[in-house]
């Protein structure tokens, strides 16, 4: 029991290493650096382009792209923040995301995942 116990561990251990050193994909650097560019010019419109339609952008419920974009319309640090975190280093988080700043913890942070239409924003918040 106990030497299964520990080769799962191994096993758990070692996937994990190699999926945060996996590359990043092109297409999904594509979408980070247009992120990055679109905030830097308070582009709102085409920062909703690069979003998915359920996006999460607070805890409080709401998961909506167009409600996120309303919202930072408002409050423009939003878009200073997410220029700021898109800037610094990504990495994949799990399978499906990648998240800039990889090692966020409950800073800000957004996540990138891979859509039928290509790789969009599925998320931007801070907190946990």
């Amino acid at each position: 029991m106990r030497l299964a116990f520990s080769l799962l561990i191994a096993a758990f251990t070692t996937s994990c290493v190699a999926m945060a050193g996996s590359p990043i994909p092109a297409g999904a650097r594509q979408v980070i650096s247009s992120a990055h560019t679109a905030a830097a010019k308070h582009d709102l419109p085409a920062l909703r382009a690069l979003m998915t339609d359920e996006f999460t952008w607070t805890f409080g419920g709401d998961s909506n792209a167009d409600q996120a974009i309303a919202a930072w319309r408002s409050d423009p640090s939003a878009i200073a923040a997410l220029h700021r975190i898109t800037g610094k280093s990504c990495g994949r988080i799990s399978e499906q995301f990648i998240q800039c700043p990889q090692n966020a913890g409950t800073s800000y942070r957004a996540g990138f995942t891979e859509t039928l239409a290509g790789w969009r924003m599925a998320y931007f918040v801070a907190g946990d």
